[in-house]
């Protein structure tokens, strides 16, 4: 039997899906531990306590331990690390202790995660991106704060006058536009784009900026697309770049404002189930891209989170819909803001796929909120729950 690939980030469902799909045996590490992933990993998974959406990353090396002893005994075959690392680079050398590690190199990080090098890079590059204040507070009304390494839009906040700012905060310009992202592979130089997504948002009152799931996008601009994937090969050409990574991005009709670079596996994997992106990824970390464009049995797809707006508590013979994924394993109790589960749709373009999107999250939280609230307080909280920016 080969070797096991050990998978670490804040929630690895979609990489361990795409690794069993692959043929490779996974083995997860994650904030969430969740049904699907076990069911992908065969049991082998263990969650991380965390705090909030982010696992407790000190106890990452003794859970890897004790991964090992119970499910690797002879190690692991490789590791590769998704989101939620960026904050804290140096976990890669922790991983890079118990496998090989299947991920862009660790300069690629640090330069993703600093915000002067990073935008210095776009300016270099020639690529655009909103004003940013990196040394002090901004002027003038408009900004965002958000701090550098943060995932998940938990990092991005409305600024204020007076507000104080943390280490490793910087203020952004706000700018019009769609938001964005493009999955790409790369390797010595070289990258191809393998989908176009956007971005969604699942405001909150003290999070207004929260992820809220990724689509395809079947009407983002060619002239917008053409950008971006010149930006990317700039991007690939500068950088140890490696395997499956990702770029966030405004569009605002043809033009483009770059914010973030994901130089890792990111989420958006999950919608491009046909294309043995796992194996792709471990051949572009081997310095190996698709000489041919990477085929699509392409239909509009995406995946919305549905979270708590009130204590829930799931019992463990709950039914889930067919379109779930993400699923809690056992009888759960979930407080406000905490991500229940994610909700899946296709359809035939964008549009239609972001309104089913939205009617399918709006449905399971009222299902789950029938024990727990009166009927016009769901109706209130229904039409915030879900934002296609």
């Amino acid at each position: 039997m080969s070797k096991p690939f050990l998978l670490v980030g804040v929630s690895v469902r979609a990489l361990a899906q795409a690794a069993a799909r692959a043929g490779f045996t996974p083995c997860a590490i994650d904030g969430f531990a969740d049904r699907d992933t076990r069911l992908a990993c065969q049991g082998r998974a263990l969650r991380l306590p965390a705090r909030g959406c982010v696992p407790d990353w000190a106890l990452l090396d003794d859970a890897i331990g004790e991964m090992r002893r119970r499910h690797a005994p002879r190690g692991f075959a490789g590791a590769v690390a998704g989101g939620g690392l960026e904050a804290c680079p140096e976990l890669l050398d922790v991983l890079r202790r118990h496998a090989p590690l299947a991920n862009a190199d660790k300069e690629a990080v640090l330069v993703a995660a600093t915000p002067a090098r990073w935008f210095a890079l776009l300016d270099e590059i020639g690529a655009p991106h909103p004003k940013v204040s990196l040394g002090g507070t901004p002027n003038g009304p408009g900004w965002l704060v958000k701090h550098a390494g943060g995932t998940g839009g938990l990092h991005v906040r409305p600024w204020r006058p007076g507000m104080a700012l943390e280490e490793n905060d910087y203020c952004q310009q706000r700018a019009s536009g769609q938001p964005g992202s493009a999955l790409f592979l790369a390797a010595d130089g070289e990258a191809r784009i393998v989908g176009w997504q956007r971005q969604l948002i699942a405001p909150s009152a003290a999070l207004p900026f929260r992820h809220g799931g990724v689509a395809c996008d079947d009407a983002l601009p060619t002239k917008a697309k053409a950008s971006i994937a010149t930006i990317v090969e700039a991007l690939a050409r500068r950088l140890p770049l490696c395997g499956l990574a990702g770029l966030d991005f405004l569009a605002d009709g043809g033009d483009v404002r770059v914010l973030e670079l994901n130089p890792r596996p990111t989420a958006s994997l999950a919608l491009y189930p046909a294309s043995n992106l796992f194996a792709l990824h471990l051949d572009a970390c081997a310095g190996r891209l698709p000489t041919a464009p990477l085929p699509h049995a392409w239909r509009p797809c995406g995946e919305a989170v549905l979270y708590a707006e009130i204590p829930l508590s799931v019992p463990a013979d709950h039914r889930w819909p067919p379109n779930c994924a993400d699923l809690p394993e056992g009888a759960t109790d979930f407080a406000p803001g905490e991500p229940v589960c994610s909700v899946r749709s296709s359809a035939d373009s964008t549009h239609v796929l972001l309104a089913k999107l939205q009617r399918r999250v709006m449905a399971l939280s009222s299902k789950l909120e029938d024990f727990h609230d009166p009927k016009p307080e769901r109706a209130r909280r229904a039409a915030g729950r879900l934002a296609a920016c």
